[in-house]
């Protein structure tokens, strides 16, 4: 069952319903609702997919095309790899992991052997196999006690043979659907091998065989019915098809070839709605006034000498353009993207300075509680020394605590106002109100979604908007999703920085890990020790093939407690701890008092402590060239040298090699584009590994051009995409 990323996801700067229909567009063939079985409550968790309307549905695009395989035989199957075996159930077991966690092995022989196959965390499961019941099953091979198969799709090997059967995998079938689990389990009956079926990306609540049924009713009753905005010419010139007959080829496919080229003509309908929405943005910035934070020469070199040291060329750089905007009456809309470590938080600095000395207020907003804290503890001395007041404000503040810190940012700054609030998605709570709200900031921007940066935007009438990323933005990104918003790039490090070098540790290389820690810590180095998880969850596989859990984090703290590393103190932090033990965890890492601190991924970005030196990211293969790169700029932050161990597996080896050749944010983010696609790096669900080669139409510069100058130059596009109620008044 070989899986093909198309990975073009919905490029998802979701739009509002009131922008979604207009006469000419294709999307006026009725809402969800107007499917049968598709009630409020489905309704509202098709939204969370961004599916409003039965087009919604027509054009969405799936995640990944999978390609059936045929049988082999049971001793032909290669653990990494998916197989497909048919055979007779010779036997079952069931055990528990510890906690509510269990496995059902079944037992499956063919003419060859046998293989296991493996279900976890599903004990129902052992009621619905029988000893000599043929079956068919399909799915990742593992090595568990011989030759196994994890969570396989089952099917029926001969109908006739199951009566009562077929009725208990109906059954089982619709108390997956009704739990919200994936499609891994029982299903039948199984695609023939070479079948190619298209696989889309989920929510809670929404299964794959849901979904594909119900994509699958739309295209059959509605498809027809479409029409398309692009003129015949337009699509021969790119050797398009019509919009009725891609949507037929991409929920229906017949073959690969038929199948990419639908999918280019879905993926520039995604992108004329995008470009379509980013000139919508582009009109309204042209429609609002602001209020311009104006300062003569002196007041613009007294606010510089308030900085806590001198900017680098290009601080110095990008203020000027911050300026610039923040002194005009148009609202700015700007995104500063800056490599880990380039100095972006003093380029915010100046910028709110330069708000408070005009009278006006700023909302700093991060996307975590840590980072919104550590941004406080860093700035809130700075701000005060400047004589400008500032509050924290998260969602684990007491009411008291509360209360008074609403009271602050309405009084005047003479009467113990605030000019200045740090905090998360509590900043645009309905019960925050702003005396005189100027400047908004928003930290790592691509992890909120576009609602909740509009509304805490609408707190401020027409209010100045920067955005910051430690995630470099390939152009295909900038051209898509932020094509609405200036860009501003910091290049360079402040001066002083030691060397950071990246290792990826295979096999054997990993004994010496312990023996390289010791070394650093001895020197009073610190280290940080990442995992993906938090606890067991996700580990059953790892088990099950007998192998030591890894890629855990409370099981990697207890390790290392108890080893002789231990000696040296080590602290464990992730985000299902409460704000304030988590604080006080990382205030003692921070101080020394503990050296080794396991975390989550939790601490990505905004954890500063520049005695750290060293960090080792266990299932490193887990996780994408961007996410590695933000980790790893967590150590080499002081004028020590630094190290980045990688632990991971052969699967992501190029991903690997990549980190040790490179340490420029920019040229990495292009390639973890070039691998995973758009969809990730706009915070979708990723859509898988492009096992097969097959392009991703969302990162093809020729037909994201397309789509802009269509948009751009064709007023009959427009008035289709463009609804004439759409609110023009955010973003």
């Amino acid at each position: 069952m070989v899986e093909r990323a198309t990975r073009s996801a919905n490029l998802a700067l979701p739009m509002t319903s009131s922008a979604h229909t207009t006469k000419e567009a294709p999307r006026h063939l009725g809402p969800l609702t107007g499917l049968t079985g598709i009630g409020p409550a489905r309704a509202s968790q098709l939204a969370r997919l961004g599916l409003f309307d039965i087009c919604d549905l027509l054009v969405l695009l799936p995640a990944r095309l999978r390609v059936w395989p045929a049988v082999q035989p049971a001793t032909k199957l290669i653990p990494g790899r998916v197989g497909r075996v048919c055979g007779e159930v010779k036997g079952l077991r069931f055990s528990r992991l510890g906690g509510r966690r269990s496995m059902v092995r079944v037992r499956l022989a063919d003419a060859s052997g046998e293989v296991s196959l493996l279900f976890f965390n599903q004990p129902w499961m052992r009621e619905h196999f029988k000893v000599g019941l043929s079956i068919e099953a399909c799915g990742q091979v593992v090595e568990s006690k011989g030759v196994a198969l994890a969570s396989p799709r089952l099917g029926c090997q001969a109908k006739g043979e199951l009566a009562h059967g077929s009725k208990t995998i109906d059954a089982v079938r619709h108390a997956r659907e009704a739990s919200a689990q994936d499609d891994a389990g029982v299903l039948a009956p199984l695609p023939a091998p070479g079948t190619l079926e298209p696989i889309y990306a989920l929510t809670e609540g929404v299964g794959q065989a849901f979904l594909t049924s119900l994509v699958s009713r739309a295209v059959d009753e509605f498809a027809e019915r479409l029409e398309d905005p692009l003129a015949s010419e337009i699509l021969e010139a790119h050797d398009l098809p019509p919009l009725p007959a891609a949507v037929v080829s991409v929920h229906h496919p017949r073959s690969e070839a038929a199948y990419a080229r639908a999918l280019r003509r879905l993926s520039l309908e995604a992108l004329l709605r995008l470009q379509a929405e980013l000139l919508r943005r582009r009109r309204a910035r042209r429609q609002g006034t602001a209020r311009a934070a104006k300062l003569d020469p002196s007041q613009a070199a007294e606010l510089r000498a308030l900085l806590p040291f001198p900017p680098t060329a290009g601080q110095t750089e990008v203020m000027a353009e911050i300026a610039a905007d923040l002194s005009e009456t148009r609202p700015m809309r700007r995104l500063l993207q800056g490599d880990v470590g380039a100095g972006k938080t003093m380029v915010a600095l100046e910028a709110v300075l330069r708000v408070a000395a005009s009278g006006g207020q700023c909302a700093f907003m991060a996307p975590t509680e840590l980072l919104a804290e550590q941004h406080f503890t860093i700035l809130a001395p700075l701000l005060d020394g400047a004589g400008v007041s500032s509050l924290l404000l998260t969602g684990s503040l007491s009411v008291p605590e509360r209360r008074l810190a609403l009271g602050r940012l309405t009084a005047e700054t003479e009467a113990g106002g605030a000019a200045v609030v740090f905090g998360t998605h509590a900043l645009f709570s309905e019960d925050v109100q702003y005396r005189r709200l100027d400047l908004v900031i928003i930290d790592e921007q691509h992890r909120f979604g576009v609602a909740q940066r509009t509304r805490l935007l609408k707190k401020g009438a027409h209010v100045h908007a920067l955005f910051m990323t430690a995630t470099p933005i390939p152009r295909t990104l900038a051209l898509t999703v932020y094509g609405d918003l200036d860009v501003s790039i910091l290049r360079g490090l402040p001066p002083g920085r030691g060397e950071l070098e990246t290792r990826w540790l295979r096999g054997t290389e990993r004994r010496s890990l312990p023996r390289l820690l010791r070394e650093r810590l001895a020197l009073g180095g610190q280290v940080f020790w990442v995992c993906p998880r938090i606890g067991a969850n996700g580990a059953q596989a790892d088990e099950a093939a007998g192998a030591p859990r890894a890629g855990d984090a409370q099981s990697a703290y207890k390790r290392l407690r108890d080893s002789e590393l231990g000696e040296f103190g080590v602290e464990l932090v992730h985000g299902r701890l409460k704000s304030a033990e988590r604080a006080r965890r990382l205030e003692r890492f921070r101080q020394g008092s503990s050296r080794l601190l396991v975390a989550t991924t939790v601490i990505e970005v905004g954890v500063d402590v520049p005695a750290a030196t060293v960090m080792v990211i266990e299932k490193a293969e887990r996780l994408g060239l961007a996410q590695l790169h933000q980790l790893r700029g967590r150590v080499g932050r002081g004028s020590a040298d630094a190290v980045c161990y990688l632990l991971g597996n052969e699967d992501a080896a190029a991903r690997f090699e990549q980190m040790e050749r490179s340490r420029d944010g920019f040229e990495l983010a292009e390639a973890d584009l070039a691998q995973r696609g758009m969809g990730d790096l706009v915070g979708a669900r990723q859509a898988g590994a492009n096992q097969e080669g097959l392009a991703d139409p969302a990162t093809d510069l020729t037909l994201i051009l397309l789509a802009r100058d269509l948009v751009r130059t064709n007023a009959q596009l427009q008035r289709a995409y463009l609804s004439p109620d759409a609110d023009l008044s955010t973003t």
